[in-house]
């Protein structure tokens, strides 16, 4: 386990380590999964090395849980729908869609929400998104390629 990666000498311990063949966990602020590769080659890290050393990558998020002692349904407008990119969900149920929200209890404080939990997306690291890095691509390409192998993103 290394701590969080704020330097490139940490970054590259954390490399060596993993070279060695050592299973490493570490962290690294990013906005996204993909993100957390180009920001390695930021920090001076080889991309071959990063390839070489890497096999996963997982960015994570905690949210909101909604109250289960005060969530009701209801049908959001329009602009709600457009904004979760559910378009393709919407044809498929005929334009209705149900959404929940919590009207807030003394159980959640009033607050609608109670508790929390975590949404991640995972790039698991293959030849092409290793070739991708070694290319030295944006962030951008390497998780449109992901998505395009069936990564989930943070956002849906």
């Amino acid at each position: 386990m290394v701590g969080e990666i704020r330097d490139a000498e940490t970054a590259q311990i954390a490399v060596q380590a993993a070279l060695t063949g050592h299973l490493v966990f570490s962290t690294l602020h990013t906005h996204d999964a993909a993100s957390a590769l180009t920001r390695l080659i930021d920090m001076d890290i080889e991309p071959f090395l990063i390839s070489s050393s890497v096999i996963g990558v997982l960015a994570q998020r905690l949210v909101r849980v909604i109250c289960e002692k005060c969530k009701e349904e209801y049908i959001p407008e329009e602009y709600i729908l457009h904004g979760l990119n559910i378009e393709k969900e919407l044809k498929n149920k005929k334009n209705k869609f149900t959404l929940f929200r919590g009207t807030g209890c003394s159980f959640c404080k009033n607050t609608g929400y109670y508790g929390r939990t975590s949404i991640y997306e995972l790039i698991v690291l293959d030849e092409e998104i290793k070739s991708l890095i070694v290319s030295k691509v944006s962030s951008n390409v390497i998780k449109n390629v992901a998505i395009k192998k069936g990564m989930k993103t943070l956002k849906g």
